[in-house]
């Protein structure tokens, strides 16, 4: 029975993939197709052949995750190296065309011969990418499809990229991914024609790369948790948490990237975000007492710029990272340099003095030099996010990471740098994708749309911009990735899938409708059995004259609902039409993409769902909070948005008691704590007890990511939250409590 399900499912999967026009729904899409007349039937006996041998390793990858997974019998590659004037038989054909440009390939599909053309191997990978997307999805999955025979449509196709940069930026210090996990990633990227990895090694929350000379970077930096070199943080817990890269995984890594034409962009965060480095070695830091919090909320996290020593551990580090990783370019962050520490070192505003600057915010620029001439000396070139180009000008071949706004990112364009274009409020993928959703918000709320719509030469139409953009990349930050499980994937997918596009669709060929028709067509299958877990994308629901309307994502979108308030499943009824309610408040819905991915649940977003309760309350606390006059208005005014932030980090014993005027009836409560929607600064560990007299307390539940909600079969008089051990975060936050009528 499990095996005819798993066949079933299949099936529904393949459905639409081996109809005609094999050429269809492509991502990216490419520079040019043009659909010719006829098909070719691939059967047994078929054959590959090679005229440019150093095309080898690209038939090779054909062979093994095409034809292999595709026939029940093997499409042999030929046993001698044709000329070009031997191209009159049956077959796949790898050829070279040194006109070419190095990423451009060209694709011919006749009635007799599949051609594929480029110039250089990376233009030859491509090809084949674009080949093995007009094969069925389930090819990119781990099965074998075994076919006897397989029609591709006859199509010529002529691409190359609009950019030469196409890349990702991850972080792995917030949230660690092991290197089979970074592997994973670096196969999805290739498969979507992405060329570049920004590998986001260190920040303040791990170091996670091997350097020999000084073990204690992974010995303490790469562990975070109580009595570790950083606190516990983004809902890891009070638990040891972390982990590195050997450098032996590091060259593994790197080479399996390059086997698939991507270059790795390997990033030290400095002289800011060092926390993780500052906790492993300590001299490193300024010798200041004042305290300071960061925008990020971490403390002593800043390098000493005056101290020579700092730059000769600087150089050792530098000289390994350097030998690990091919790349023109280092990557020394920069950004969101955190100044009190300097303004309070005497050797650092000895140093101000010493320059003659205006004040330390010119030290981020005397640091970035010092690190220029240290690359250099070990054959790289320095890249940084945008604020390293601050100050005294640097080699005209630096690269910088655009992330702000347009007006901060001229600034740095007219200083002449080469920049990579990676617009927090467009490309950085740990935001939401709607309000409804999890995750950040501060830059943007980011639907998929408006990755799709990123166009770096409509944000700067001057011609002297174009030579200095180099390229498209997105960005995932990962202090939410923590959980669910699989959020990652969630967040990168579909928008890399647009982000890809936009890295390498002409803008004329470009069309977020055509693009949506072509997730949905095929390409959410190819995801699918690639095995991530994208995210679907919810329907939308209105309820007007008694009728519940329900908008599918798409067309072929399917959505199912529930009718009691829970969360649709597999296994619920799918819409089909209008639902005659007068109880609209109690129907769920989701969208579903096979049995195992769905999207959020909604409902009708234009009644009120639940009818909260508001009674008057009374706050008691032993907590400091920074607005102590305000507390009672805070969280005694029912207005969700509203928060009662802390002046301290929470810790055991601590307590905060909602008192009611009078005993409240209601058929559930919701005690959420954190920043609403983000779930930062919530109570880590503790639990929730309430009371039906005032007096003697009932425990209701333990905290899981930040909430704890509870049935109570009593009216309830108070509802008190203890704090059972240190929170993960420098700070809390409270909310008000959502009280369910009964």
């Amino acid at each position: 029975m499990k095996y005819l399900f798993s066949l079933f499912t299949s099936l529904v999967l393949l459905q639409g993939t081996l109809s005609a026009e094999t050429w269809k729904n492509l991502v990216p899409k490419p520079a040019n197709l043009t659909p010719q007349t006829g098909n070719i039937l691939l059967e047994k006996g078929f054959k590959t052949y090679l005229t440019a041998p150093q095309f080898e390793d690209e038939m090779l990858w054909l062979q093994e995750k095409g034809w292999e997974k595709l026939f029940v019998f093997p499409i042999q590659p030929a046993q001698k190296v044709l000329t070009k004037q031997d191209l009159n038989q049956a077959g796949v054909y790898f050829l070279h065309d040194a006109s070419l440009g190095a990423e451009a390939y060209r694709l011919e599909i006749t009635p007799t011969q599949i051609r594929l053309t480029a110039s250089e191997d990376a233009g030859m990978f491509y090809a084949v990418q674009t080949l093995l997307q007009m094969l069925p999805a389930p090819v990119f999955g781990t099965s074998d499809l075994e076919l006897r025979e397989y029609a591709l449509d006859c199509v010529t196709i002529e691409d190359q990229p609009r950019y030469g940069y196409r890349g990702l930026m991850l972080d792995v210090s917030r949230t660690f991914y092991n290197a089979s996990q970074v592997k994973e990633i670096i196969g999805w990227m290739a498969a979507h024609k992405l060329n570049r990895m920004h590998w986001h090694l260190t920040d303040d929350n791990g170091w996670r790369i091997e350097i020999k000379k000084y073990p204690q970077l992974t010995e303490k930096g790469a562990w975070r948790g109580v009595g570790e070199a950083t606190p516990p943080a983004y809902h890891q817990g009070n638990e040891r948490y972390g982990g590195f890269y050997t450098q032996r995984e590091i060259k593994d890594i790197v080479k399996y990237a390059a086997e698939r034409h991507i270059e790795i962009i390997p990033e030290i965060d400095l002289p800011g975000h060092s926390r993780a480095l500052v906790g492993s070695m300590p001299e490193l830091s300024c010798k200041s007492d004042k305290d300071y919090i960061t925008i990020n909320g971490e403390t002593d996290n800043v390098l000493c710029v005056a101290r020579e020593q700092n730059y000769k551990v600087l150089d050792n580090i530098m000289k390994e990272v350097a030998a690990l990783f091919p790349s023109q370019y280092i990557h020394i962050g920069g950004d969101e340099v955190e100044l009190t520490s300097w303004n309070n070192c005497p050797h650092c505003q000895a140093l101000v003095k010493e320059k003659g600057f205006e004040n330390s915010r010119f030290l981020l620029n005397e640091f970035a030099h010092r690190m220029e001439k240290i690359l250099a000396k070990h054959g790289k070139t320095m890249a940084g996010w945008e604020e390293i180009t601050e100050g005294e000008q640097h080699d005209p071949n630096t690269l910088f990471t655009a992330w702000h706004g347009v007006k901060e990112v001229k600034v740095c364009l007219d200083r002449g740098y080469k920049a990579v274009m990676q617009m927090a409020e467009y490309n950085y993928l740990d935001m939401k994708y709607t309000p409804a959703e999890r995750g950040h918000n501060w830059a943007a709320i980011i639907p998929l749309e408006k990755t799709y719509s990123f166009d770096p030469q409509a944000l700067f139409p001057d011609e002297k911009y174009q030579e200095q953009i180099l390229g498209v990349q997105a960005g995932i930050w990962s202090e939410l990735l923590a959980y669910p499980a699989r959020f990652i994937e969630y967040q990168l997918f579909p928008r890399t899938c647009a982000l890809a596009e936009v890295g390498w669709t002409p803008v004329a060929e470009k069309d977020f409708e055509d693009f949506e028709e072509r997730l949905y067509q095929k390409h959410f299958s190819r995801l699918y059995h690639m095995g991530i877990s994208f995210r679907v994308a919810p329907p939308k629901v209105r309820y007007e004259n008694n009728l519940l309307h329900v908008t599918a994502p798409h067309p072929s979108a399917v959505v199912r609902y529930t009718t009691e308030g829970s969360n649709p499943t597999a296994a619920s009824p799918v819409y089909c039409a209008t639902i005659a309610t007068d109880t609209p408040e109690n129907f769920r819905f989701a969208t579903f993409f096979g049995d195992a991915l769905s999207s959020i649940t909604v409902a009708a977003e234009n009644i009120e769902l639940y009818h909260y309760l508001q009674p008057k309350t009374t706050i008691e606390t032993n907590i400091p909070f920074r607005k102590q006059e305000e507390l009672q208005t805070l969280l005694g005014s029912y207005d969700f948005k509203k928060v009662a932030r802390t002046t301290r980090t929470l810790k055991a014993g601590d307590y905060l008691t909602y008192t009611f005027e009078e005993p409240v009836e209601s058929s559930r409560i919701t005690v959420e704590t954190g920043r609403p929607g983000i779930t930062f600064y919530g109570v880590t560990y503790g639990y929730v007890e309430y009371s039906t007299d005032g007096v003697q307390f009932e425990k209701a539940g333990e905290f899981r990511y930040n909430t704890v909600t509870f049935q109570p079969e009593q009216p309830v008089k108070a509802v008190r939250i203890v704090v059972t051990d240190v929170n993960d975060a420098y700070m809390a936050e409270f909310q008000n409590l959502k009280i369910e009528c009964k």
